[in-house]
């Protein structure tokens, strides 16, 4: 193996346990020393490949986003763009919730100690969102978008403000899922469920319609779950 494989192979596993970590632990249990135990590598290694612990959680942050963006973009679509729509916002929730602390570590939502011990609350700010990874995820909810525009169900409009819009409120909703503002997992489900609702038909879509497609979201959400 040539010396510049050897490296991509030591970058792409130090980046996989560090994913594992934020996962299990979130950013701020995250050691270099124990991410490199695992790979069996010196903290030398992270530096010379990542500049650091914060350069290799910036990495880790935007292979998050690009999974995240890949298993909403994955969801099967249909003939109602809304009803895609709304599938794929429940996809991006149950990534999240499967994956909490990563999730916090994505958007920076850290323990504000970091800001002592190291600056990893910088890199992980959500400027992943303009840019990469991050930016590639919020196109998969601007195309969504987009269908509904053009399919009539939404008002003529640019498709990222608007999508911005069902952005801030699924990852309002997620937020305080993990937070368990609602009670039992998954209690705020039906309140994020209304709020999807109220959001659509602001935006232009009748309130039949908009319940119409709910329920055949909720039916797509079920086949993917046993199948």
């Amino acid at each position: 193996m040539t010396r510049s494989a050897a490296q991509a192979e030591l970058r792409s596993r130090l980046v996989a346990a560090a994913l594992r970590a934020l996962e299990e632990r979130g950013p701020e249990a995250l050691r270099a020393r124990e991410v490199c135990a695992e790979v069996g590598t010196s903290t030398q290694a992270l530096y010379t490949l990542f500049g650091g612990m914060p350069g290799l959680i910036e990495v880790a942050v935007g292979e998050g986003f690009a999974r995240l963006a890949g298993h909403v973009d994955a969801a099967p679509e249909s003939d109602d763009p809304v009803a895609d729509h709304l599938l794929r916002g429940w996809t991006y929730t149950d990534w999240a919730l499967a994956r909490p602390a990563l999730y916090r570590a994505m958007f920076g939502v850290t323990d504000p100690s970091l800001r002592q011990r190291t600056p990893v609350e910088a890199t992980l700010a959500a400027t992943h969102l303009a840019t990469g990874d991050g930016r590639t995820a919020l196109d998969v909810l601007v195309r969504s978008v987009a269908r509904m525009i053009e399919g009539g169900r939404l008002r003529p409009a640019e498709p990222l403000p608007v999508a911005r819009q069902f952005l801030a409120s699924t990852h309002g909703y997620v937020l305080l899922e993990i937070a368990g503002a609602f009670g039992e997992p998954g209690g705020g489900l039906a309140t994020a469920a209304e709020l999807a609702l109220n959001l659509l038909v602001g935006l232009g879509d009748s309130r039949e319609e908009a319940e119409r497609s709910l329920v055949a979201a909720m039916a797509a959400h079920q086949r993917l779950a046993v199948s």
